[in-house]
Order: C-alpha cells, then sequence, then structure tokens
C-alpha cells in the first residue's frame, strides 16, 4: 500500500483520524500490510517535522524521537520518473508531490492512503484505488 506524509503525521500528531493513522502503522509494524512510498517521501516528513519543531508544537527531542520513530518504520521508497508524474499532474491539476504518490500507487497496481483532504477531494471519484485515511478501520 502506498501511504503519503499525510498520513505517517497524523499518527504521530493529534488528529482527526490520528487512530486510524496509528492503526495502519500498526499493520505494517505487524507485517499485515506493506507501506511504500515515493522517494520524497523521507523529505515531506523530515520538513513537516522540523516545522513542527520551528513553530514550537514540539520539542527538539520530541521531533528528534519522531524522527527515529519514523525512520525505524522501515517504510521502502521508490522513484518515480517525470514521465510518470507529469500526466497525473497535469490531469488532475495536483502538485507534482500529490503526482508521486498517485503514479506509484498506479505503477505498482497498489492503493494509495491518503489524510490530504484535497487531494482525496481532487481525485477519489475517478481513481477508487485511493483511499482516506478516515475510513481505515481504527481496530484490527
Amino acid at each position: 500500500m502506498i501511504v503519503d506524509a499525510s498520513v505517517i503525521l497524523r499518527a504521530f500528531f493529534p488528529d482527526e483520524a490520528q487512530a486510524q493513522a496509528q492503526a495502519l502503522i500498526r499493520d505494517h509494524v505487524a507485517r499485515r500490510l506493506m507501506l511504500e512510498g515515493p522517494t520524497l517521501l523521507p523529505y515531506e516528513l523530515c520538513n513537516a517535522i522540523c516545522l513542527a519543531e520551528r513553530r514550537g508544537r514540539v520539542s527538539r527531542e520530541q521531533a528528534d524521537q519522531i524522527l527515529q520513530a519514523i525512520d525505524g518504520l522501515n517504510i521502502k521508497t521508490q522513484p518515480v520518473t517525470w514521465g510518470e508524474m507529469v500526466p497525473i499532474a497535469r490531469q488532475y491539476e495536483r502538485t507534482a508531490y500529490d503526482a508521486a504518490y498517485l503514479a506509484l500507487a498506479e505503477a505498482s497496481h497498489q492503493a494509495l492512503v491518503t489524510g490530504d483532504q484535497r487531494l482525496y477531494n481532487a481525485v477519489h471519484a475517478h481513481l477508487d484505488w485511493v483511499m482516506w485515511i478516515g475510513d481505515y478501520p481504527s481496530e484490527t
């Protein structure tokens, strides 16, 4: 299953879908499913956590603990080419970042789970393999 940064961040920061995001992470750790993402995933995660630290949402120690925990998840990353991203970005008027997740899911014939409401709203009517994290069962 392809996972975007918003889902992983929801598992570590209070959010309305935190229970579902944590359940997804637990399923990955228990090897009931395998999470993957494009190679940009670690950059997006690091940027968001550094921003949370800078804004005082978490301390430096908490940020370091979150980054270590995420690193310990060993989420596999895969490259995505421009040729795979650009048509999707154009078709759905999404950023290259969003298109990278969509392209990887499409190319690998896997579902994409997202916590990005704008992304989900833009594509879910056209791409039935895009899931909203809030729909993931919080108890497995």
